[in-house]
């Protein structure tokens, strides 16, 4: 028969052994356990607005909206200007398309498509905004006013950074 200092000691060792297994048990279930996935922030963006008015097609690949909407996107990641496009369905549509923009706040507005003469009307109208319009080829030239231009589609990207550019100086400070 033990003796009862070797039967604790035993003992001891026992529930030591099984203390130091359920603690290593403990340690590789915490390390492997699914960690929660990233939560996603939102972007910030300044507090003003460019806005795109596009044909019909709006701004799929091949038509006159698509490189301006690039540019339009390219210039809102530098920027934090944000952007967004509403396409009409037609040019009894443009005039309405324009108000729904303005009534917006977009600080730039950027038409492709669009009839030049409803265009400079809005700017006529709404001094607080820019308007950029990207004339087709072979278009009709007109005159633009002190708040509206008039660009070829080649000179439009450029022009439509520069001008997100601007109106990215000029926004508010963000708020807390």
């Amino acid at each position: 028969m033990p003796s009862s200092q070797a039967v604790r000691v035993s003992r001891w060792l026992l529930a030591a052994g099984a203390a130091v297994m359920l603690a290593v048990a403990g340690v590789a279930a915490w390390s492997l356990w699914p960690r929660p996935a990233a939560v996603a922030h939102a972007r910030p963006y300044l507090d003003v607005s460019a806005c795109l008015l596009t044909g019909p097609a709006g701004i799929a690949p091949g038509t006159p909206a698509a490189p301006a909407w690039a540019a339009m996107q390219s210039a809102s990641l530098a920027t934090h200007v944000m952007v967004s496009y509403l396409p009409d369905t037609g040019p009894a549509d443009v005039r309405p398309m324009l108000n729904t923009l303005i009534e917006r706040h977009c600080g730039v507005i950027v038409a492709t498509g669009a009839a030049a003469f409803d265009v400079i009307a809005a700017g006529k109208a709404n001094p607080g905004q820019h308007f950029l319009l990207v004339a087709a080829p072979g278009a009709a030239s007109a005159t633009g006013t002190r708040n509206t231009d008039i660009v070829s589609a080649v000179d439009a990207p450029g022009r439509i950074t520069h001008a997100i550019r601007t109106l990215a100086a000029n926004a508010p400070p963000p708020g807390p």
